[in-house]
C-alpha cells in the first residue's frame, strides 16, 4: 500500500519528574513547566507542551506499579503518533514522539478527507535504538546530564541541548528507518595475526613516546582492525565516527548530514556541541580531529594551524581528549588524558612519528602496504550469496561483498551501496 504522507518526527523532549520551581508557592503550570528539560520543537505552544510530558510522566508512573523486571512504559501508539520512551539516567527521561505515515483508505472507503494512518509503518525497538544512540553520542561528547548539570547548570545544559539535538534528530531520516538502526555494531577488518602483534608494537612504541595517550584503535577503510578500548566504549566511538546505517566510511562527519564546521563555541566549555564536527580531509595524511593545516595556493601554508580536539566521556575509560589521524585507508582512534596540553606543535609530532617511515616496520606509512594487501585479499572478493551476519558477542556486523549491495534486501529501503 503506497503512503501518501511519510513517517515524521513530531516531537523530542526531555523531563525529570523530580524537578520543581524555585518560587516557595508554584502555580500548578510552574510545576509542569519545571519538569520539562528540553522539548522540540521549541514552538510548540506551551500547552501541548505540558500536555505531552504531563501523559507520559503519568502513564510511567502507572506501568511502574506493576511492570516488574521489565520496567515502565517503553512505548505507546495512538491513531496518529508513536511515542518511544527512555529512561537514560536516573530520573531523566529521553521521548521520541513519530506521526505515522498517512495512507489512502483500503478500497477507496471512508468518508471525504478523513485520513488514514499506518500505524504498523516504524518499529518500536528501532525508535528505542535511536533514543538509544542519541543519549550514547550526547554522554561520550557530553558526560552525564546530570553530572553536567551539576558541574555547570540546567540553563547551560539547555543551551547545548538546543544545539546537540537539532543536529543529532538531523541526522534521523524517517524513510530510511530499518534493521541497521538496531544492529549496532562493528565491521571488522581481516588481517593477520602477525600484522595484529605489529599493530600493537607501534601503539605500544607511541604511547611510550607521548606518555598522556591512554587508549587507541586502527581502522582501515573504516573497518576495525585493532582496539584497546573496552568494548563498550569502542562501540560508541565506532557509531559516531564512521558508521551511519549500515554503511561505514573515515569520511562520515565530512559528509552531510553531518560535516558541521568546528568553531570555537564547540571547544569544551564554549557552550555549543562538538556533536558532527570536524576538519574536511583533504591530504592523505590528515587529521579529522586534532590539528587543521591551513593551505593556500600551491599547498603553501596560510596562517597558523587550527586546532580542534573534542572532550570525550567513556563509560569505562573516563574523560579524555580525542584525536583522529587519517592516513591513506587508515584512521588512528587516540585518547589523551583530560589534562594533557594538545597544542599545535604536540599535534605535528604526533603525526610525524606516525607517518613517518623508519624502517623498523613501527609506523602507518609500513603497516599500510601491508594492511591495504590483506584487506583486499577478503575484502575485493564477491561473495556468491547475499546476506548480513551480525554477532551479539563481539557485535561483529558483516554484509556480504558484492559490487551492487543494497540495504534494500532487509526491507530497509533504497538501494545505497554498504560501504560510501
Amino acid at each position: 500500500m503506497a503512503a501518501s504522507a511519510r513517517v515524521s518526527r513530531a516531537a523530542f523532549f526531555i523531563f525529570n519528574p523530580s524537578l520543581v520551581p524555585e518560587s516557595p508557592k508554584p502555580t500548578e503550570e510552574e510545576v509542569q513547566d519545571a519538569k520539562i528539560v528540553y522539548y522540540s520543537p521549541s514552538c510548540a505552544p506551551i500547552e501541548e507542551k505540558r500536555s505531552q510530558v504531563g501523559l507520559i510522566e503519568g502513564l510511567i508512573a502507572f506501568t511502574a506499579m506493576f511492570s516488574g523486571k521489565e520496567g515502565p512504559l517503553r512505548s505507546l501508539r495512538t491513531k496518529q503518533l508513536a511515542f518511544s520512551v527512555l529512561e537514560a539516567e536516573p530520573q531523566i527521561w529521553m521521548v521520541l514522539v513519530m506521526r505515522h505515515a498517512i495512507v489512502p483508505p483500503e478500497g477507496g472507503r471512508g468518508q471525504p478527507g478523513e485520513q488514514h494512518f499506518d500505524e504498523e509503518s516504524v518499529a518500536d525497538s528501532t525508535l528505542q535504538a535511536i533514543l538509544r544512540n542519541c543519549y550514547n553520542v550526547f554522554r561520550l561528547l557530553h558526560g552525564e546530564i546530570q553530572t553536567f548539570v551539576k558541574v555547570q547548570s540546567m540553563h547551560k545544559l539547555f543551551d547545548l541541548l538546543e544545539d546537540f539535538i537539532p543536529a543529532f534528530l538531523e541526522t534521523v531520516d524517517a524513510s530510511d528507518f530499518g534493521i541497521f538502526q538496531e544492529l549496532d555494531g562493528f565491521h571488522y577488518g581481516p588481517v593477520e595475526r602477525n600484522t595484529c602483534v605489529s599493530i600493537h608494537c607501534f601503539l605500544d612504541k607511541l604511547q611510550e613516546q607521548f606518555p598522556a595517550l591512554r587508549h587507541s584503535a586502527l581502522l582501515y577503510n573504516a573497518h576495525l582492525v585493532y582496539t584497546n578500548f573496552a568494548l563498550s566504549d569502542m562501540r560508541v566511538l565506532y557509531s559516531y565516527l564512521v558508521a551511519f546505517n549500515g554503511a561505514v566510511s573515515n569520511q562520515k562527519l565530512n559528509k552531510g548530514p553531518f560535516g558541521r564546521i568546528p568553531t570555537a563555541a564547540s571547544q569544551p566549555g564554549g557552550g555549543s556541541s562538538s556533536f558532527g564536527r570536524a576538519f574536511l580531509l583533504s591530504e592523505e595524511d590528515d587529521f579529522l580531529l586534532g590539528m587543521s593545516r591551513r593551505s593556500g595556493a600551491g599547498g603553501v601554508s596560510n596562517g597558523p594551524a587550527s586546532v580542534f580536539v573534542p572532550a570525550v566521556h567513556l563509560g569505562d575509560g573516563g574523560p579524555g581528549q580525542l584525536v583522529v589521524l587519517t592516513y591513506k585507508g587508515i584512521m588512528l582512534i587516540l585518547i589523551f588524558e583530560e589534562s594533557a596540553q594538545l597544542d599545535a606543535r604536540l599535534l605535528e609530532s604526533i603525526r610525524e612519528t606516525c607517518c613517518k617511515s623508519l624502517g623498523d616496520g613501527l609506523s602507518l606509512a609500513e603497516l599500510h602496504p601491508v594492511i591495504s594487501s590483506q584487506y583486499a585479499q577478503v575484502m575485493e572478493q564477491e561473495d556468491e550469496y547475499r546476506f548480513v551476519y551480525y554477532n551479539h558477542t563481539n557485535h561483529a556486523l558483516r554484509l556480504s561483498n558484492q559490487a551492487s549491495t543494497s540495504r534494500s534486501l532487509l526491507g530497509v529501503g533504497g538501494s545505497r551501496v554498504t560501504s560510501w
